[in-house]
């Protein structure tokens, strides 16, 4: 490794602003600790960051930027909400002597997911007792997300669209995904996601998001389509969910982590023990059933090497830095529950690999060294071959550029080696806008819509590459061989990867089998060099505890688990075994934050139906 410092090596402002490149933003940001510098804009430039007008930017730690900011814009994490990295099942609990709390039906999660079982069920009659782990609602959905319908909502009859073909056929769609799905996938749980994906958004519509047509991302097929992104306004929609079910009493308990199922003699699921404030435990008893919402296991390292083997060798991180930890589904193994989608999981993007540098394995979506690194730079696997770049650029085929944000998860986590780097020179700022990549490609500027939502330390997309920098996750070396000595390559296997690279940058033809456009054939010619390891950004996992058509958790004698209903990502939702598409619209229909809206409408309403006669 280089003796270099981690202080010589991160970038003053002068580095990053000689040629910064003016490029509209388009995503979410991570969020920070405390109070950072405001922003004021020179012409030319993105940004004099420094509060006192200085040339220097103060970072804080980039451990600590997942944290949340004071105004509970973002999540609030506490490390006593995280269980540890287990994959052993949570045995139930007995029925306690007396309870600490009654409710009909005890929701776990107050994420996308919880926040809709709770108030959809609170909806039909039933008193709903939600709990979630964190010191707020929203879960991962309240700061970014997708939420994507491919037919069926109501706002889409303007446009007339929807797919495969209008007028809306859920069998159709049907039809469609299990022939993607190469029919490994259950066609009663495609259908119902199909058939109910739109009026669950309706309904939501109806309780107060203000699902206004440009604003709900709208998933499109067919060439000349338009496709809408807006990541920030999912927080709007979890705020307005969290309102409803207040206002149709649904009691909220916050800083409440689920600690076990509570179970009956005869097999019945009927209550939740919780740990109060971290501190105390408290049995809520469930009257008429419990519905697990608290999303995956991506951050349980453990459950994702035992569960989903692909991911946990090839993804470089987690985004779901506010819960996915699984204990809702190591819940449902302690009461004999089933687990289906084996190693099915979906990637979005690609993401930069920061526990390989000692860094967390959770790191947030979109801070500026993520969106920085999905830019098609040289890009080789271990061994020096080149991995194809998949452009996101919208042109006339919409269902191109949004497909690529997965399927380039998929190439980036699945390749030999199981992990891809990236290498770029000095003179990267001057290539960003003729790269003029889409979605959640594009870099954080502070011109972003709704950049109020965004804490103010990653409203310049240069503060993530800096806290990249600081920490060595992207290395900057004089020399290639150097760099290639500090990212593990084997002598020349990298300095003759950029050779051929030049070579072709040189001629402006690309001969390699899925070629670059001309204007991307930059070389990697002038010091300093960049690069760092890359890998599939995991986005939600496919396998979970196995549920029928009606959102109830079968156990392994094929049978339903009296009283326990989960959401979709808890179950293991439709996937069939060894699905690693990556794409999360082929993952979920509707792109995960909106399957979690809709799961959570379904098992709310499954609950009330099955469980409560006359509500």
């Amino acid at each position: 490794m280089s003796n270099t410092s981690s202080t010589d090596r991160g970038l003053s402002r002068r580095d990053f602003l000689t040629r910064a490149a003016l490029v509209a933003g388009g995503a979410a940001g991570a969020s920070v600790v405390g109070t950072t510098p405001a922003f004021a804009t020179d012409e030319g430039v993105i940004g004099d960051w420094a509060a006192d007008g200085s040339s220097e930017v103060a970072l804080l730690d980039s451990r600590d930027t997942n944290a949340s900011s004071s105004d509970g814009t973002y999540r609030e994490l506490n490390g006593a909400a995280f269980p540890a990295d287990d994959a052993t099942p949570i045995a139930p609990r007995p029925i306690p002597a007396s309870w600490d709390a009654e409710c009909d039906i005890c929701v776990v999660g107050a994420g996308g997911g919880g926040l809709n079982a709770a108030a959809r069920a609170a909806q039909l009659g039933a008193e709903v007792i939600c709990v979630e782990a964190l010191g707020l609602h929203g879960g991962n959905a309240q700061s970014a997300g997708m939420c994507g319908i491919l037919g069926g909502l109501s706002m889409q009859e303007s446009k007339r669209f929807a797919f495969p073909s209008y007028p809306f056929d859920p069998k159709a769609l049907t039809a469609w995904v299990m022939d993607e799905y190469h029919y490994a996938a259950d066609p009663q749980l495609i259908y119902l996601i199909a058939e109910q994906g739109g009026p669950s958004l309706d309904w939501m519509a109806s309780c107060g998001v203000q699902w206004r047509l440009g604003e709900v991302p709208v998933y499109v097929a067919p060439k000349n389509s338009t496709l809408d992104h807006h990541v920030l306004k999912m927080k709007d929609a979890t705020d307005a969910m969290f309102n409803y079910g207040q206002r149709h009493g649904v009691e909220y308990r916050f800083q409440s982590p689920a600690q076990a199922l509570v179970q009956d003699e005869s097999g019945r699921i009927v209550g939740v023990v919780v740990k109060e404030k971290y501190q105390r435990e408290v049995y809520i008893h469930a009257r008429h059933a419990v519905i697990l919402t608290a999303g995956g296991f991506c951050n349980n390292k453990a459950l994702l090497e035992r569960y989903i083997p692909t991911a946990a060798m090839g993804c470089a991180s987690s985004y779901l830095i506010g819960g996915e930890t699984g204990e809702c589904f190591r819940m449902g193994l302690g009461v004999g529950a089933d687990v289906s989608g084996f190693n099915s999981s979906a990637s979005f993007d690609g993401g930069v690999d920061w526990q390989a540098e000692g860094g967390t394995w959770a790191h947030f979506l979109y801070d500026g060294m993520t969106q920085l690194s999905r830019q098609p730079w040289l890009t080789i696997d271990r061994c020096g071959n080149r991995l194809r770049y998949l452009d996101s650029r919208v042109a006339e085929d919409g269902a191109n550029a949004i497909y690529a944000l997965g399927d380039l998860a998929t190439i980036q986590m699945a390749n030999p080696g199981h992990r891809g780097y990236i290498v770029f020179d000095g003179r990267y700022e001057e290539y960003l806008a003729g790269f003029a990549q889409e979605h959640c490609r594009k870099l954080m500027t502070p011109d972003l819509e709704q950049i109020e939502k965004v804490p103010e330390h990653y409203r310049d997309w240069h503060h993530g590459v800096q806290d990249a920098l600081k920490a060595d996750v992207l290395k900057k070396r004089d020399s290639l061989e150097e760099l290639e000595a500090d990212l593990g390559f084997a002598p020349g296997i990298l300095t003759e990867a950029v050779a051929r690279w030049n070579e072709t940058c040189e001629r402006g033809v690309d001969d390699y089998l899925y070629p670059m456009p001309p204007e991307w054939l930059h070389p990697v010619s002038t010091p300093p060099f960049y690069g760092c390891r890359i890998g599939g950004n995991l986005y939600s996992t496919k396998a979970g505890l196995l549920i029928n058509a009606k959102m109830q958790v079968v156990g392994v004698d094929g049978k339903p688990i009296s009283g326990l209903y989960a959401g979709w990502h808890t179950a293991g939702g439709a996937c069939g075994e060894n699905s690693y598409i990556g794409d999360p619209i082929l993952g979920s229909l509707m792109g995960d934050v909106g399957l979690a809206f809709c799961g959570g409408y379904l098992s709310g309403s499954a609950a009330v139906k099955h469980e409560m006669a006359g509500a």
